[in-house]
């Protein structure tokens, strides 16, 4: 071959060569110029959101506290693990980041030796509708939990230990039904643009006072973003926003009477209720059978749920404002008083018992307790005695309709406002009432038994808290309340809510007043009283004892009423004591109360 021929086919190897060279280079230069400005947006993203943490930080909730500023709803902190799913993705479809997921809370479970408890569905679920939060996998860990963490689990990519404050209650089951219990409310929209609007579930209150009083309560979250690397060291913050802690609450209930009359009622069903009756401040609100707090935060299990749902005594029940029993014959003062109040009754004049007494001609007979009559007494010894016949003739007299006013007057039939949920109104009975439930009208026997506290007419143990106050205070209609004041932070004092109701002058007739003041005294301190069995040594006090039948004849029962107003000069307390199934007001209300005004009043024991 030519020399020539050798030389051009040679040049034309190189050209070629150089062809390729170029072209690959072109293809390199495009690749990467596609790969840098092209999609480069999109990796700088992944790397910003697999680089950036969002960390919440909710508001703590405001505290409960008593009248002495001893806290009886508090916060401590949970310890919880989290996974940050945006951290946490795998290229290639979804479910490979699931599985991923899934297959970390394996690995975490067997060395926290706690089992795993979200299931594939809720991981989904947070990973489409709330990837931009922390998911909680395991809450409040206790102690070897962390040691266990912290021992064999190092550092890594999308999960860490976060902390925020769970509700918890000192004095358990104190005023259980009254404070009530929180849980995660509905879904709200954050209104901060750091955090994208995600959708986020505060605690809220669910029942009781956490619930009525859940918006002053609640605080506001706040949160940060920080930077991190590989092993989830945190190395720059880039935004925070601080969290709003709750208003505190301060309670009027002293939380030492509480307990006293929780005590008291032991394991009889039932209610106390203690008031001031200058201003209706409630010191006390107790209920039995009561529920432990602690086994409601931070979450309630559903073995727990089912047990107290299913408890015949029903402990979720808050007794002294949910529940309504005819109170026998604790009413009979204000019987009385309306027969005053109409000047039509002679306070002295003597009204013959004989043990019984006929509605209407051809009526069944209606039974004095005593069934061979008390013989002729006056108002102030009916009372001391709870004569029922006095009762059945002085209505006769003045007919039903002073006695329903002054019922109205004090309350009965409509809530008193207290600030609780679930509060019921009982039952005062109209001719429009029977109407609507029995198409008749209330007739004699009806009027019979409403001035006895029986038949029709219910109450709640709190209605006649707010009555005996009424009576204790010579006619003021002051309106139970439990709010004491807020307060936005321990740093401040209390401020005085201004919610409150002023007391409502009824204009009663004050020596009409005192002498009912004077049959209730008389019903405690007298030997003949009802309720000598709850005198105290050394204290002189009024009150009234009532016992109303329920059951079969063959399984009667008695709900055992007492109320009281203390001391009888210048009282400051006034109590009420119900036992929903006992065996009478002497044997079961009385000593009760008996206790209570020792306890109270710094009395030895008598008797």
């Amino acid at each position: 071959m030519k020399p020539e021929a050798k030389f051009n086919r040679s040049r034309l190897r190189i050209r070629i060569m150089l062809g390729l060279m170029v072209s690959i280079q072109g293809a390199l230069l495009i690749f990467l110029w596609n790969l840098q400005v092209v999609e480069g947006h999109t990796f700088q993203e992944t790397i910003r959101h697999q680089s950036l943490r969002r960390i919440r930080h909710p508001g703590s909730r405001g505290r409960i506290y008593d009248r002495n500023d001893i806290a009886i709803a508090d916060n401590r902190p949970s310890i919880d693990i989290a996974l940050y799913l945006e951290e946490l993705r795998e290229p290639g479809p979804v479910s490979k980041t699931i599985d991923s997921i899934e297959s970390l809370l394996d690995d975490v479970a067997e060395k926290i030796e706690i089992p795993r408890a979200l299931t594939r569905e809720e991981i989904e679920y947070h990973y489409h509708r709330k990837r931009i939060l922390p998911l909680i996998a395991w809450k409040d860990l206790d102690d070897s939990a962390l040691a266990r963490w912290a021992e064999r689990l190092p550092p890594r990519v999308g999960i860490d230990l976060a902390t925020e404050p769970v509700r918890t209650y000192p004095y358990d089951d104190l005023m259980a039904q009254t404070l009530g219990y929180v849980g995660r409310g509905a879904e709200a929209r954050s209104d901060e643009d750091k955090f994208d609007y995600a959708s986020v579930q505060e605690m809220q209150g669910k029942a009781g006072l956490e619930k009525v009083f859940d918006e002053e309560l609640r605080g506001e979250a706040g949160g940060e973003l920080v930077r991190i690397d590989v092993s989830s060291f945190r190395y720059k913050q880039e935004y925070v926003k601080d969290s709003i802690p709750g208003q505190d609450v301060q309670l009027t209930i002293d939380a030492k009477i509480q307990r006293l009359c929780e005590r008291i009622l032991g394991e009889e069903t039932g209610s106390i209720v203690v008031m001031n009756p200058q201003n209706g401040e409630v010191l006390a609100l107790a209920t039995q059978p009561r529920f432990d707090l602690q086994d409601m935060t931070p979450f309630i299990p559903t073995t727990v749920w089912n047990r107290l749902r299913q408890d015949p005594r029903k402990p979720l029940v808050n007794r002294p404002v949910s529940e309504q029993y005819p109170p026998g014959s604790i009413v009979k003062p204000m019987v009385c008083l309306a027969g005053l109040l109409t000047g039509k009754v002679d306070p002295d004049a003597l009204i013959n018992c004989e043990g019984v007494y006929y509605a209407a001609p051809g009526a069944s007979p209606m039974h004095c307790h005593n069934r061979f009559g008390h013989g002729p007494l006056n108002m102030t010894q009916a009372l001391e005695r709870s004569c029922n016949v006095y009762m059945w003739k002085l209505a006769e007299e003045i007919g039903y309709s002073p006695v329903y006013d002054i019922f109205s007057a004090v309350g009965l039939g409509q809530k008193t406002g207290i600030e609780v949920d679930y509060e019921v109104p009982g039952i005062l009975p109209t001719d429009e009432w029977k109407k609507k439930h029995y198409n008749d009208i209330l007739r004699k026997g009806d009027v019979a038994n409403i001035v006895i506290g029986q038949g029709f007419l219910n109450v709640t143990p709190i209605q006649m808290a707010q009555m005996v106050c009424t009576i204790a205070n010579g006619g003021t209609l002051v309106h139970p309340t439990l709010l004491k004041g807020f307060r936005a932070s321990e740093e401040e004092p209390f401020t005085l809510s201004e919610a409150r109701k002023p007391g409502e002058d009824l204009h009663w007739d004050p020596e009409a007043v005192s002498i009912i003041q004077q049959g209730m005294r008389d019903v405690v301190m007298s030997p003949q009283g009802s309720a000598r069995r709850a005198q105290v040594d050394g204290l002189v006090y009024a009150g009234k004892t009532g016992t109303a039948q329920f059951g079969s004849p063959g399984n009667r029962r008695y709900r055992s009423w007492m109320i009281a107003f203390a001391p009888y000069e210048n009282p400051t307390i006034a109590a009420v004591v119900l036992i929903d199934a006992g065996q009478g007001s002497g044997i079961d209300a009385s000593p009760r109360m008996k206790l209570l005004m020792q306890a109270l009043f710094g009395r030895p024991n008598s008797g």
